[in-house]
Formats: structure tokens, sequence, C-alpha cells
């Protein structure tokens, strides 16, 4: 019989699901480990990086979660699903760091993103006026209490289901569903006087 060849053993490894991976990282599979890190990394590292504003800390902080994660990994009982596990571990390390770094006023850095349209392809006009907009966006969002800041930038930029953030936040789904909607009242109100403007300047 033909030995599998190791692109297909990795894709193999790739569609075990993280459940399953915890399940061999707790026996000591080191495989399962690293396949849940690459899994995860880029969306920890994302939510790390808009928590603190500096690459360097959010790539050290983000090393920190696996790190954590990985010597907690034996008191992992699967009440909740790995990824939301992973993430209150993340909000814990980067409101730690946060506060020892005083950076309490610079919780979140730019929403922008490699998800997003590449500027260069549309106009020189449109680019200069997404990039005011986003910097806009970014000072109302530094503005907010950091729970309100912190909810929306889970819900509506991490993209964290309700039930997920009610057990990463250890609060009721309803409480959730207020507190955003709390904190997208006091961003809009942020927001208003900028929108204002733009109409009378047009």
């Amino acid at each position: 019989m033909k030995e599998p060849s190791n692109n297909s053993e990795s894709m193999a490894s790739e569609s075990t699901s993280d459940a399953a991976c915890v399940r061999r990282l707790q026996r000591g599979d080191i495989n399962a480990y690293e396949i849940l890190v690459r899994r995860h990394e880029k969306a920890i590292f994302n939510l790390v990086y808009r928590m603190l504003g500096n690459y360097d800390d959010a790539a050290e902080t983000t090393q920190e979660v696996f790190l954590s994660a990985y010597r907690a990994i034996g008191q992992f009982r699967g009440d909740a699903n790995f990824s939301t596990w992973l993430y209150r571990i993340a909000l814990n390390q980067a409101t730690t760091r946060r506060k020892s770094a005083n950076l309490r006023q610079k919780m979140l850095v730019s929403i922008d993103g490699t998800d997003m349209v590449d500027d260069a392809q549309i106009g020189p006009a449109e680019t200069l006026e997404k990039k005011e907009l986003r910097e806009r966006v970014q000072r109302a969002l530094n503005e907010l209490e950091p729970e309100d800041a912190t909810v929306i930038l889970l819900r509506d930029l991490q993209d964290i289901p309700y039930e997920d953030l009610a057990q990463m936040l250890k609060i009721p789904v309803g409480t959730v569903k207020s507190r955003l909607h709390r904190a997208r009242q006091a961003l809009k109100a942020r927001l208003a006087a900028y929108f204002r403007a733009g109409r009378k300047a047009v």
C-alpha cells in the first residue's frame, strides 16, 4: 500500500476539529498544538493588536496567550468552544498589558486591516475620505469607556457571536446586547458632529 504523502497528512490534520485537537494535545500530541496555533493565531493577534495599538506588544502578547493556553490546556473541559476560551485568555492578557503599559487611552489601534478593500483600487479623493473616516471612527472608539469599546471590537470587528461573547465576558446574552446597544449609541453620538460637518461641506 502506498504511504500517504506529508501533504495529505497535513490536510487531514488541518481538517481536524478544535475539540479533537484539544483532546490530542491533552494526551501530549504537540502537533495538535501547532495546528491550533496556526488556526487561531491571526484572529488572536488582530484582537490583541487592536487593543494595544503596538505591533511588538501585540506579537509578544499573542505568544503569551498561546503559551498560557498550552500550560492550562489540562484545565479545559469543553464547557465553551476552544476559540471562546482562547479569546478570554487573550482579553485578560491584553488588558493586563494595557494597564501595565498605561495604554488605557490607546486601547484600540487603527481599524484599517488587510481584509479591507485595497485603497489602490479607488481614486485619490475616495482614498483620502476613507482614511479620514477610519481615523475619526478610531478616535471616537478611543473616547469610549473600555468595556464599551471592547464589546464593539469583539462583536462588530471580530464578528464573535453573542453567545460566545456572553461566555467570554461572563455576563448574560441580554447584558451583552444592551451593552453593545449602549456602546453603538455612544459611538454614534461621537461621530454625529463629524457627519454633520461633512454634509455642510457638500
